[in-house]
């Protein structure tokens, strides 16, 4: 079996074009353009998306789209619920602020200039639609992300899915706290 491995700079991030951060939300269309590419070498390629932290919610935003029978699988480590969410998160924890009128500025903003808003950037609406297996992965010590996060994306969940939780791992740390366990799992869960 032939494996191909495809890692892209999310959007306006290392070589990869355009002027705002998608969060997932606008990367989610660039990723479908990417699989297309991936269809049009291979029309038989078995397709998994895996992403960690924006790439993590990016997969997860894919996943409510209407996908071809290839997209076989998501992994997804530490991803967050929704944009509004994460940034409500981040101004409690680190300012001590609350997120209205913060958060809803800055997502009208981003609705003029990058063409969406906060709440519709949604991990947690877009894992409701997905019909494909999710592997939900998170550390229980993750200071950026709350593990909450995952709890409420995994049990909001109707398609197939599992979740991984790792001990005392914080944001992204999951694979090098533990490597065996998680990629043991994810391949697993993929073979699965």
């Amino acid at each position: 079996m032939d494996i191909m491995l495809l890692t892209p700079d999310l959007r306006a991030h290392g070589n990869s074009e355009g002027k705002y951060i998608g969060m997932g939300w606008l990367d989610r269309n660039d990723i479908l353009k990417w699989i297309d590419l991936i269809l049009e070498e291979n029309p038989q390629a078995k397709i998994v998306l895996h992403g960690v932290s924006m790439g993590a919610a990016t997969a997860m935003m894919v996943s409510g789209e209407n996908l071809p029978k290839n997209v076989v699988a998501v992994v997804e480590d530490c991803g967050y619920t929704s944009v509004y969410e994460v940034f409500a998160s981040e101004l409690k924890l680190r300012f001590n602020l609350p997120s209205f009128p913060i958060i809803n500025c800055t997502s009208f903003i981003s609705r003029l200039r990058a063409g969406y808003n906060f709440k519709e950037a949604s991990s947690l609406d877009q894992i409701k639609k997905s019909r494909i297996p999710i592997l939900f992965i998170h550390g229980t010590a993750d200071n950026f992300i709350p593990v909450e996060m995952c709890n409420r994306l995994y049990d909001s969940t109707t398609c197939k899915k599992e979740k991984l939780l790792i001990d005392q791992a914080g944001h992204t740390q999951s694979r090098f706290l533990q490597p065996v366990e998680y990629y043991d799992h994810v391949f697993n869960f993929i073979k699965n």
